[in-house]
């Protein structure tokens, strides 16, 4: 029987698919508890991660908050399969690239204009980042591989990053289906994304 873990989000298009794709790649048995908005700000949830935020996790007796950090140490947590590039193998630094492009310097900018799109903030928030991510997605989309993933042969982490981004991208209208192609294809019909509903809003 494969291990369990137990992902605490909103809804399948928070940053807990993040998570609950890599569990699926990495075939664990997932139980998803759903939080309400707003129950996310007080006890006993604030109790299991005291920033308040979507998703936590318990996973081998720990619990785990950030949903990149939670990725990190799912990923790392299996040498079978590898879905991480370690220190002296090859393509590690286009790995840490491609972890911070998608995961530090696009990510959080997509989420507000996603969440200002919904009317969970104001217009401004879209407004305000709109231009410069149109210009750093327009970078990003020439440089994703036509035949592989970001590191090569290997599905890693990046791709799961990648995958959450470009996602964002898309439903804000920041980038065109044709500029991250055959790509972004190649991760929708990745049998793990499917299991966990990951496009099921593309």
């Amino acid at each position: 029987m494969s291990e369990p873990i137990t992902i605490y989000a909103f809804a399948d298009v928070d940053r807990s698919g993040k998570v609950r794709w890599l569990a699926e790649e990495l075939g664990l048995t997932v139980n998803e508890k759903r939080v309400a908005l707003g129950e996310h700000r007080v006890k006993p949830y604030t109790d299991m991660n005291p920033l308040a935020q979507i998703p936590t996790v318990e996973f081998r007796g720990q619990t785990l908050i950030e949903s990149t950090a939670i990725c990190h140490t799912l990923a790392e947590s299996f040498d079978e399969p590898k879905l991480w590039i370690g220190p002296k193998e090859p393509n590690r630094s286009s790995y840490l690239f491609w972890l911070a492009a998608f995961g530090e310097n696009l990510e959080g900018r997509l989420v507000e204009c996603a969440v200002s799109r919904a009317g969970i903030l104001g217009p401004e928030y879209f407004t305000l980042h709109e231009k410069r991510l149109r210009s750093k997605l327009a970078a990003v989309s020439k440089m994703l591989p036509r035949d592989a993933y970001l590191c090569g042969e290997r599905f890693t982490v990046a791709d799961v990053l990648a995958g959450y981004a470009l996602r964002l991208a898309l439903g804000c209208g920041l980038v065109e289906r044709g500029a991250i192609d055959p790509y972004f294809g190649r991760l929708m019909a990745r049998e793990a994304a499917r299991a966990a509903r990951f496009f099921a809003s593309v």
